[in-house]
C-alpha cells in the first residue's frame, strides 16, 4: 500500500487466502488507536477496525479503472456509512465526557436525598 497520509480517501483491496475485500480508507475519520486503522469494508458495508501491522501487507491500490468502478458502486454506501461511523464516533465520546459529568454530580446531595418519604404517606 502507498503512504496514504497525503492522500484524502484511497481505494484498495485486502487481498487474503479466503478471498480479495474491496475497502476505502479516508483519513479525515477520527483516528483509531495506536497500531489499528479504519478502513470501509464494501462486504460489510461498515467502517471496520484492523490492526494495522496485520492488514497493511495485505492491501493493494486499486488501478484507475477499478477505483471508478467502486465509485459509481459504493459511494452512496460509503458516505452514509462513514456519517454513521462519524456521528456514532463523536457521540461515543461526548457521551463519555458526559458519563463523568453525571457520575461527579451524583455525589452532590440533592433535596431528594433529606430521607424524608413524602410521597409515600
Amino acid at each position: 500500500m502507498k503512504n496514504t497520509e497525503d492522500l484524502g480517501t484511497w481505494y484498495g483491496e485486502i487481498q487474503s487466502g479466503r478471498g480479495n475485500i474491496i475497502v476505502i480508507r479516508d483519513n479525515q475519520l477520527p483516528p483509531a488507536n495506536k497500531g489499528r486503522m479504519y478502513l470501509y469494508n464494501t462486504d460489510r458495508d461498515a467502517v471496520i477496525e484492523y490492526d494495522e501491522a496485520i492488514v497493511t501487507p495485505k492491501l493493494v491500490e486499486l488501478s484507475e479503472e477499478d477505483k471508478q468502478q467502486v465509485k459509481a458502486k459504493h459511494t452512496k454506501a460509503w458516505e452514509v456509512a462513514r456519517k454513521q461511523f462519524v456521528r456514532a464516533h463523536t457521540k461515543t465520546s461526548s457521551t463519555t465526557s458526559t458519563r463523568k459529568t453525571e457520575s461527579s454530580l451524583d455525589l452532590l446531595p440533592t433535596d431528594d436525598d433529606d430521607n424524608s418519604d413524602d410521597e409515600d404517606d
